[in-house]
């Protein structure tokens, strides 16, 4: 976190060239936009004079009484007309002339009589006339009309009209400086926008250059893709996916393609994340080191909700009187481990454990036979220590053993319950198998259904023997029964005991729900997997008392499935 401080404080050249930039920019289309409008600006008042002068001139030609007063050449008429005119209209002058070109009027009386000075041959054939001309008084816009007889329409006269070129150019001086003013408004707007811009892509990057953000984003890319570990970002806002790396969409079966993003990114609803782990996230509480069953995947879920993460990052900065951004949203990260390999370790641990005492208690038990034998022997009664050791391996053979792995075609299975068993004897327990127990080889399915079948009967197993052993415990009971066969194209696993019974055994089937407290490890996952593995395979499970409301009675029905069709999830990974 240091790193990015160092960077805010040391300044950016990415942002220093920003701002150049935006300056640069925004300078350039101001004096572009000024100069584009002061041209149309000269333009406009130009053209607005030229009409203004011939608006005046046709108005003063078409006066009652003119035409008369020029063709009679009455100057002092003349002249009275053309003063009023220029003094009603603000035009610098009013020239009135006869067809030759000599002066009737004009704003200094002294030069009455003279030849007019610019161009009025096309106004005496009888056209109008827009020019600018450097007249006596100066550089003029002016515009010569023809003053035609009322009665044959022929000219008798002209009228020039204009407007000195100073005067045009002070209104143009003066609208332009307008626009040069607003143009300076905008420049400085411009300029201070482009400040903040650069102060909050600064903030924004914390300081960082170019190549530092794509170092960082590669490193980020490399790390998400090495970790073995799920990282879930939630935007807490919205819910929308913020970031997912590949073990994280493994573990909960998404696609690999998909993009997170703020802004448009999925939400776990959309894409049809465990109803169970939705549950739990939704809860706005940290949760650290919890298993949630997902899927048939047992995860070790943390969740931490972070939120104000620029401000702590940044604070040296804020402490040196910097701005401080503004609050984001608060973001909830979830990470995920895979617990099922463990779990299943863990089980085959606890399973050899088992193994383990049983052959510990049976080595002693042998031991004691053969020291009986031995005693005999030592007596010379060596025809009771041959029959005595005959009994006793009889009673071995008869054990059982051989025959269930020639009922069960399938040597997990077998293995599973003999283990069951032996656990049970160790506990005080029986556990009784079905005369009916018998599963064909034809009909064992393929990894995959071997690996379900030992999932069911485990935790039924299981959940049945903690049962019975309160029933042992109590004095009335402690049997456990199974039966394992096939019927009607499904195998059919039956799991009877003899305990309390279960109060709400639709609830039992929920992740999390047990009889007994927590003590070292999670409880309330068996059954949970059993009603996964019942709902992929499209099987039922049915929950009954036992005989006299004695116990509970779980019914398993699986379709069988054909060797090869269905793959594990291991497969898949």
């Amino acid at each position: 976190m240091s790193s990015p401080a160092r960077g805010s404080r040391r300044g950016s050249s990415l942002v220093r060239r920003l701002l150049a930039l935006e300056i640069a920019t925004v300078v350039l289309a101001a004096v572009i936009a000024g100069g584009v409008s002061a041209w149309n600006t000269r333009e406009t008042i130009e053209q607005d004079a030229a009409d203004k002068m011939v608006a005046v001139a046709v108005a003063l030609a078409s006066s009652p009484g003119l035409a008369d007063a020029v063709a009679a050449r009455d100057v002092p008429r003349v002249q009275a007309a053309a003063e009023t005119t220029r003094a009603g209209t603000g035009v610098s002058f009013v020239t009135v002339m006869d067809p030759a070109g000599t002066r009737l009027s004009h704003p200094e009386p002294a030069r009455i009589g003279e030849t007019y000075q610019g161009t009025f041959l096309p106004a005496a054939a009888g056209g109008t006339l827009v020019e600018t001309f450097p007249g006596t008084l100066g550089l003029s816009v002016r515009a010569i009309v023809p003053v035609r007889d009322a009665g044959d329409g022929g000219v008798v006269g002209m009228v020039a009209v204009g407007q000195l070129r100073v005067q045009v150019a002070d209104r143009i001086a003066r609208e332009l400086g307008t626009l040069a003013l607003a143009a300076a408004v905008a420049i400085a707007l411009g300029v201070g926008l482009a400040v903040v811009a650069a102060r909050r892509v600064k903030r924004d990057t914390l300081g960082l250059e170019p190549r530092e953000i794509t170092a960082l984003h590669r490193h980020h890319q490399a790390v998400m893709a090495a970790m073995r570990e799920g990282l879930l970002v939630l935007d807490a806002d919205t819910g929308r996916v913020v970031v997912l790396n590949a073990e994280a969409a493994r573990l909960l079966g998404l696609p690999a393609a998909l993009e997170p993003s703020r802004a448009a990114g999925p939400t776990l609803d959309e894409l049809g994340v465990d109803p169970a782990l939705r549950e739990r996230l939704a809860d706005r509480s940290p949760v650290t080191d919890e298993t949630v069953l997902v899927g048939e995947r047992l995860l070790l879920l943390n969740r931490t909700e972070l939120a104000g993460t620029w401000e702590t990052e940044r604070s040296g900065e804020h402490a040196d009187g910097g701005a401080r951004p503004e609050d984001t949203a608060p973001d909830i990260v979830v990470t995920l481990r895979d617990r099922t390999e463990l779990e299943a370790m863990t089980r085959e641990l606890d399973d050899a454990r088992s193994v383990t005492r049983a052959l510990r208690f049976a080595a002693h038990e042998h031991a004691n036979h053969l020291q009986a034998v031995s005693t005999l022997i030592e007596l010379g009664a060596q025809d009771d220590a041959r029959e005595l050791a005959q009994r006793w391996s009889r009673d071995l053979l008869a054990s059982g053993d051989d025959e269930l792995r020639d009922r069960l075609a399938d040597p997990a299975l077998a293995a599973l319950v003999l283990d069951k068993a032996a656990d049970a004897r160790d506990r005080g327990l029986e556990l009784r198998i079905g005369e009916s127990t018998a599963l064909p080889a034809d009909e064992a399915g393929d990894e995959q259904a071997s690996t379900d079948r030992v999932t069911v009967v485990g935790n039924l197993v299981d959940n049945a023997l903690d049962a019975a052993l309160e029933s042992a415990h109590a004095g009335t009971g402690g049997v456990v029964e199974l039966d394992v066969h096939t019927a009607g194209g499904a195998e059919v696993i039956r799991v009877v005991d003899d305990g309390p019974g279960l109060a709400d055994p639709d609830a039992a089937f929920a992740a999390g729900w047990s009889t007994k407290a927590r003590g070292s490890g999670e409880r309330g996952l068996g059954l949970a997997l059993v009603r996964r593995v019942v709902d992929r395979r499209g099987g039922t499970v049915e929950v009954v008392p036992g005989v006299e409301g004695r116990g509970t009675v779980f019914t398993v029905t699986l379709p069988l499935v054909a060797a090869g069709r269905q793959r594990s999830p291991a497969a898949n990974r």
